[in-house]
């Protein structure tokens, strides 16, 4: 990778062979291994052309061949300087010249997210000295604290929808010979009344997904897991083994057992079983069955994690043990749905306007009407 004077860095794709031709001055040339960067870096706007290159050996799709052709000025003295040495953010953040991104803290908001977030609280608590594997543990407590208030939300939202869950049932039952659309007009009609937005358990989920899927890409580029030992992973920046198999199992699950891996999917099953309890299903006819594509996602997660490192499925483990724990206190203590049914039938009795849902449905049963009966004059 590489960056240019004034902006941000750029690089090569990092697998199969390509090249770039250098457009202006650049900042610095580097190549990283891992955990480890090799970068050669011009203090001076010296640099102005070069090519850049990385070339796949053939029947070798692990080992990627890469050359820098620099063109140097000629004169007797140049400022550069050669950096070998570890990705450590901070390390590279004191360069002041944006070495810090070549930690790959993933793209757009997740990036920010790693950044400004997911790293300072790993950073304080990494501080205190404790083993990585509680490190690890004691970060996803916090952020599960810090995303509390929208989880309760989601979850509220879920319990209306649940609560009116055999009115919608009723609806479709009675109206299954009419129009699909006069029967979503009469569902959401039946929202409007009782004050339930059947998309406010979105949002929620919404915000929290950034912060949720960011460490993806924080914990296996976190150099401070490289052969940090826990229970019985031997180093949590890469996949810990407890049973090595005689071949290798397609789909990208490998030649080994990752117990982590095992238990984040065991754990994520359990979570879906329960989460499927607590949300309305889709009753509407020809929607697609959500239980299957839950218990789904388990088993491939399964295969996908199995290669990775154990310190990411140690997280998500920990993630989904908190989250059923969350979900057993909010149902159990914290929402009573007896008083959210007597809340709702309390709303239906007030006159209320349409809501903007409400009122997009309508116009959408005005224009298929419109558009039918046009079809039907000509």
């Amino acid at each position: 990778m590489f960056r240019y004077f004034d902006e941000k860095r750029d690089y090569i794709r990092e697998r199969g062979s390509d090249e770039i031709e250098l457009e202006n001055a650049v900042n610095w040339v580097a190549y990283k291994h891992k955990f480890f960067t090799s970068a050669l870096i011009s203090e001076d706007k010296d640099i102005t052309k070069g090519l850049l290159a990385q070339t796949q050996l053939e029947g070798d799709k692990y080992t990627i061949d890469y050359t820098s052709n620099l063109t140097l000025p000629a004169r007797s003295v140049i400022d550069l300087k050669f950096f070998f040495g570890p990705n450590d953010y901070h390390l590279l953040k004191s360069f002041d010249n944006g070495m810090d991104d070549i930690i790959n803290h993933g793209w757009g908001i997740f990036g920010y997210v790693n950044k400004w977030m997911i790293r300072p609280i790993f950073n304080l608590i990494n501080s205190f000295g404790f083993n990585l594997g509680l490190v690890i543990l004691l970060v996803t407590l916090v952020v599960k604290i810090i995303i509390l208030p929208l989880t309760y939300k989601n979850y509220v939202s879920s319990a209306k929808m649940r609560v009116l869950k055999p009115e919608v049932e009723e609806i479709n039952e009675r109206m299954k010979d009419a129009d699909a659309m006069k029967r979503q007009q009469e569902v959401s009609k039946l929202y409007s009344q009782t004050g339930v937005n059947p998309m406010a358990g979105c949002v929620p989920m919404l915000i929290q997904m950034p912060i949720l899927l960011a460490v993806f890409r924080f914990f296996p580029s976190s150099i401070e897991l490289r052969h940090a030992k826990f229970l019985w992973a031997e180093d949590l920046s890469s996949y810990e083994s407890v049973m090595q198999l005689p071949f290798t199992v397609p789909f990208n699950y490998g030649d080994h057992v990752s117990l982590f891996a095992i238990l984040m999917a065991i754990s994520t099953l359990v979570y879906t079983k329960m989460n499927s309890g607590q949300m309305a299903q889709p009753t509407q006819p020809g929607m697609p069955n959500m239980n299957i594509i839950m218990y789904m996602m388990p088993f491939m997660m399964l295969f996908f994690f199995n290669p990775y490192s154990s310190g990411l499925s140690f997280y998500y483990l920990c993630g989904n043990l908190m989250n059923i724990g969350i979900m057993f206190a909010i149902k159990n203590y914290m929402i009573d749905e007896d008083k959210i049914k007597a809340k709702l039938a309390e709303n239906k009795k007030k006159p209320k306007k349409k809501s903007k849902f409400q009122q997009r449905m309508d116009e959408m049963v005005k224009q298929q009407q419109a558009a039918a009966k046009a079809k039907k004059n000509k």
